[in-house]
């Protein structure tokens, strides 16, 4: 029973992989993929964000005329949706991850040395850079992008972390963490190239001088 959950939850993790969502893009040059050029992994920039945003843009434009002012008219790319779509990728990744950390997938075999290892720097490192990645969408939805890149930039060295010292499990467990916490890095990674690009919030305007 164990295995076979085990092999539902691998397929459909697969499932949504980016290389499943990027066959739902139009073939071609967009807005999309020449945005995605100029960060890193622009492949995975593509096919795991492009369509999240154009379903985010459809559906915001099905109920309001204001849509292109939220997230963008559909088809064109919105810096800002962009971040907030890259976070959301990112915590979904890091979720697969936390869930065997946490104990909530079966059939894996927890008293192995090296998974012990894994799991006691992961358990914490993983909770911290979940915390950090909420943090970072707050703070993009508040315009401080500076804040934002900060804890996007360290939730980056938490997966490295965790990455480190997992390095030596093998099996299904490895394959798992594997794709996730490498997605969830990318992710993160492509965040902040996008945060990095947006135009700071503007501060207030000056006090009007007093009358002469």
């Amino acid at each position: 029973m164990a295995a076979s959950l085990f092999v539902l939850f691998l397929c459909v993790y697969l499932h949504v992989l980016p290389s499943a969502n990027a066959a739902r893009l139009p073939p071609g040059s967009s807005p999309i993929v020449e945005t995605c050029k100029t960060v890193p992994y622009p492949e995975s920039c593509v096919g795991e964000l492009g369509q999240r945003l154009l379903d985010i843009q459809t559906t915001l434009a099905s109920v309001s005329d204001q849509s292109a002012t939220i997230a963008g008219a559909p088809g064109q790319v919105d810096p800002k949706a962009l971040v907030a779509v890259a976070l959301e990728a990112a915590a979904e990744a890091g979720s697969v991850a936390a869930s065997v950390f946490e104990g909530k997938l079966p059939g894996f075999n927890t008293s192995m040395p090296d998974f012990q290892k894994c799991l006691n720097n992961c358990t914490v490192t993983m909770k911290g850079a979940m915390k950090k990645i909420h943090g970072a969408s707050a703070a993009i939805k508040a315009g401080a992008n500076d804040i934002a890149k900060t804890l996007a930039s360290r939730a980056i060295g938490d997966v490295s972390s965790c990455m480190l010292s997992c390095k030596e499990l093998n099996g299904d467990v490895r394959l798992i963490l594997q794709q996730s916490l490498v997605e969830f890095q990318k992710m993160l990674q492509i965040a902040v190239a996008f945060i990095s690009k947006l135009k700071p919030k503007p501060g207030p305007p000056p006090p009007v001088p007093p009358m002469a």
